[in-house]
């Protein structure tokens, strides 16, 4: 069996250079950085100590992956880590073990007013394993113009909000995020106070066939979501995500927002006097689609 330290093993499954990241803090940093720390052919090393640094050896179209050590302390962020390269992917292999969301076992805390956890800004990338603290009514992922073919899955993201101008915690702009699935996150209020937000997930209307399916979205904390999931994409699908309230200290006015040639299929809401799904097209757009009127029995869209 190849030596997975050499590479060898990885490449023989397509895989690029794997660049581990680890805290210097850690107890057992020195032995990591003797099992793993190598140079690769092209001049860069394996183990890094902060999670850009690794991202910034990564080579575009090279299908490298990024690997972060699970961690008792949080992982303090300044500026929003940057994943401009295409199928780059980002992963906390200790966060995985749930069906939706993602453990605690690497906390990226954005420390910094003005900056998103994570900017994508080019293709293909992945983005999986991370529990997610926002800056104080910023978003945690940002997905630029023309980044397309996403795979952003098993995060969880804890809300920090108090504003009535709070960003999505997961902002596309423009086509970004067409083509690709936002899928199996959780999203919580974690703190925060009698603050709206006009919508957590948002995608754009160029971001053609966009899926945001199976996510779990729950507000509380005196919070009004306007809309949870507002996926604006033509043939978008909005599918079998739940949406759930801590009780009378939160409003959902909407829960799924869809293009007149998108879908919302399977979704469930605690949504009791307000529509469950706006827009898309009667008799083309919804399905099964359940809101807590009546205990959860009625079929709600606008």
């Amino acid at each position: 069996m190849a030596d997975l330290n050499d590479g060898g093993a990885y490449a023989v499954m397509g895989i690029g250079n794997v660049y581990r990241v680890i805290k210097t803090t850690e107890a057992y940093y020195a032995q990591f950085l003797q099992d793993y720390q190598r140079g690769y052919s092209d001049g860069s090393e394996a183990v890094h100590t902060t999670i850009q640094s690794a991202l910034d050896a990564t080579v575009e179209g090279r299908n490298d992956y990024v690997v972060v050590q699970p961690s008792d302390t949080d992982y303090d962020l300044t500026a929003a880590l940057t994943m401009s390269k295409k199928c780059v992917h980002l992963v906390c292999t200790g966060g995985f073990g749930y069906g939706m969301g993602a453990t605690n076992a690497c906390r990226l805390h954005q420390t910094t007013d003005g900056q998103a956890v994570i900017a994508v800004s080019d293709s293909a990338v992945e983005i999986a394993g991370f529990y997610m603290k926002n800056y104080q009514n910023h978003s945690a992922i940002t997905i630029a113009n023309g980044s397309y073919g996403l795979n952003i899955h098993n995060n969880t993201i804890v809300m920090n909000c108090t504003s009535t101008t709070s960003d999505p915690m997961v902002a596309g702009t423009g086509d970004g995020g067409g083509w690709g699935s936002i899928e199996r996150n959780w999203i919580i209020s974690q703190s925060g106070d009698d603050y709206t937000i006009a919508s957590i997930i948002t995608i754009g209307a160029g971001a053609t066939g966009a899926r945001v399916c199976d996510n779990e979205i729950t507000i509380g904390d005196g919070a009004t979501a306007t809309v949870g999931i507002s996926n604006a994409a033509i043939k978008g699908m909005t599918r079998g995500n739940t949406f759930g309230g801590a009780g009378a200290d939160c409003t959902w006015t909407h829960c799924v927002a869809v293009n007149g040639d998108g879908n919302a299929i399977g979704n469930r809401g605690v949504v009791a006097d307000h529509v469950l799904v706006t827009g898309g097209t009667n008799d083309k757009s919804f399905s099964d689609n359940m809101n807590g009127v009546n205990g959860g029995l009625v079929d709600d869209q606008d």
